[in-house]
């Protein structure tokens, strides 16, 4: 992997945890190879985008890089009720993403209502800062999404390495709360990840205490890295 160069940031606000100060590395990728990525995933890297990411929080140390072993994940009760309240709906795939305008206005609509919701900054993204974002890199990410009557409800962004698939993030209409749309989206990704016949779905860093990861506690048995580099089992609840 060419990485071209590296910046830290912070310590800032912490985005996840009220009180809490952050500081995260950066490391722009020129060029990368399959495999690359897995082996900056297990030293506790995630990618988004042109960028490789990781917590510095020294002080802190609750962020943990989160996957999920797939020969082993089924869908909970709860999660097969979301597939089948949303099983109308239609599932696409594409790499790489297309553009178009309503990506953009879904996205700051998302964003938008976090920043209610949560407390999130508002974000928002011109054309030229999604593409950058989401479509530009040194290897094309996958697009989920998800329509109904050629209305875009949600998309999922992944990256693919050889054993895994990472979900890097997603966005949905904050109108369809009760649809679970969001987790829908979420579960597209493993379904898919399995039929890849893929090991691995990474799901980026579970921070305990943060509201907007919550949602990741579901999805078990995981592994959570330590600070240490070993990776914990956490077993189903129950």
């Amino acid at each position: 992997m060419q990485i071209l160069h590296t910046v830290t940031n912070g310590p800032d606000p912490c985005s996840y945890l009220g009180g809490q100060l952050a500081a995260m590395q950066y490391a722009q990728i020129g060029a990368m190879q399959p495999g690359d990525y897995t082996d900056k995933l297990l030293a506790g890297w995630f990618k988004f985008g042109s960028f490789l990411q990781r917590p510095l929080c020294h002080w802190c140390r609750r962020c943990y890089s989160m996957r999920v072993p797939l020969d082993e994940w089924r869908p909970n009760r709860t999660q097969r009720r979301v597939l089948r309240r949303n099983a109308a709906a239609e599932v696409r795939i594409a790499s790489p993403p297309p553009f178009m305008p309503d990506r953009v206005a879904l996205y700051n609509r998302y964003r938008s209502a976090q920043s209610v919701l949560h407390g999130w900054q508002s974000n928002r993204l011109t054309p030229e800062a999604y593409q950058q974002e989401f479509i530009a890199g040194p290897v094309a990410m996958k697009e989920i999404s998800v329509w109904q009557d050629d209305r875009l409800l949600a998309v999922l962004m992944a990256d693919e390495e050889p054993d895994l698939l990472t979900a890097v993030t997603h966005f949905h209409d904050p109108a369809l709360w009760r649809r679970s749309i969001g987790l829908f989206a979420v579960l597209q990704c493993f379904l898919h990840a399995q039929r890849l016949g893929k090991k691995w779905l990474y799901l980026g860093y579970y921070v305990p205490g943060s509201p907007s990861m919550g949602y990741k506690k579901q999805f078990q048995p995981c592994e959570l890295r330590q600070w240490n580099g070993e990776w914990k089992r956490e077993e189903k609840n129950g």
